[in-house]
């Protein structure tokens, strides 16, 4: 059985906010704290098989946390999964997480923890 995402309160266990930070920090490649737009098409390249759309952007920027610029923050990034899990789309989170090199147990594989800070392993 894959470990909980979300605690009893509907926050996100310390496992799993952990694993989405450190997915988030692949991406950011300026180590600014949060995904420009470059960044952010990354991430959506490699864990959904295609770019945001202008639409998807606009939301992104509409309803999530980001910098006066446009770039999604940490927190906004952490609040994009919450919204899909607690949502009950915790299985599009593991599908994510696991495309990441997480395991059932939040744990980041051998293979994948040696390449971490580079987008997609």
């Amino acid at each position: 059985m894959p470990a909980k995402l979300l605690d009893d309160d509907m926050d996100f266990t310390p496992e799993c906010e952990r694993a989405l930070r450190e997915v988030f920090a692949r991406y950011d490649k300026d180590g600014d704290g949060a995904l420009n737009e470059e960044e952010l098409q990354a991430f959506a390249v490699f864990t959904n098989g295609s770019r945001f759309t202008e639409s998807d952007l606009a939301d992104i920027r509409a309803h999530l946390k980001c910098t006066p610029a446009g770039a999604l923050c940490s927190d906004g990034f952490v609040e994009l999964y919450h919204v899909q899990t607690a949502g009950g789309e915790d299985d599009e989170t593991w599908r994510d997480l696991k495309k990441h090199g997480y395991n059932d147990d939040l744990q980041l594989a051998e293979d994948c923890a040696a390449g971490a800070n580079d987008a997609g392993h």
